[in-house]
């Protein structure tokens, strides 16, 4: 696992593992979901940065973030590494960092 990599749930919702790579031992992940513009609430600036998976848009629902055990994580789809700037600043907002 690794930290900004996207994965789908067996649900078939989509989540971004936001947790430090070097907190591989604890039996879980801190993630944010990933949803489809409608499905999601109003963005908010930064808080919310839009992406694309598979084709799809999507938007962090950073708001929603909660931990999960890595067991849920089973199916890696994309990496936003590139996205990290973006990412970061999201969870920034959010906890009043940024």
């Amino acid at each position: 696992m690794a930290r900004f990599d996207v994965y789908r749930l067996a649900d078939g919702a989509f989540v971004i593992d936001c947790q430090a790579d070097f907190l591989d031992e604890i039996s879980t992940r801190f993630v944010a979901p990933l949803l489809p513009p409608g499905d999601a609430p109003p963005p908010n600036g930064h808080l919310n940065p839009g992406f694309e998976i598979e084709g799809e848009p999507l938007v962090m629902v950073t708001q929603f973030a909660t931990a999960v055990r890595t067991t849920e994580l089973r199916q890696r789809v994309a990496s936003l590494d590139h996205e990290h700037l973006r990412i970061t600043r999201a969870i920034d907002v959010l906890t009043g960092s940024a």
